[in-house]
């Protein structure tokens, strides 16, 4: 009767834990692909970024020319 009532009990433990584990790796999981979306946004803004540095180098490289070539 005790040896049933322990095994019951164990079980019912088990079954708990596992339950629990379950939802930890369910939240886990959500965690790392909203995790992987932010970094493929950032990735993408650094790459816009960039893009948008090289334009402005070459922006001041011509103001620079064109400043040069009047000074002339």
């Amino acid at each position: 009767m005790k040896i049933s009532d322990v095994r019951k009990s164990l079980m019912n433990e088990i079954a708990r834990v596992e339950d629990e584990m379950k939802r930890h790796f369910a939240h886990q999981k959500a965690e790392n692909s909203r995790l992987q979306q932010q970094i493929t946004q950032l990735k993408g803004e650094k790459t816009s970024l960039q893009q948008q540095l090289l334009g402005l180098q070459r922006r001041i490289a011509e103001l620079e020319n064109q400043i040069g070539n009047e000074d002339a």
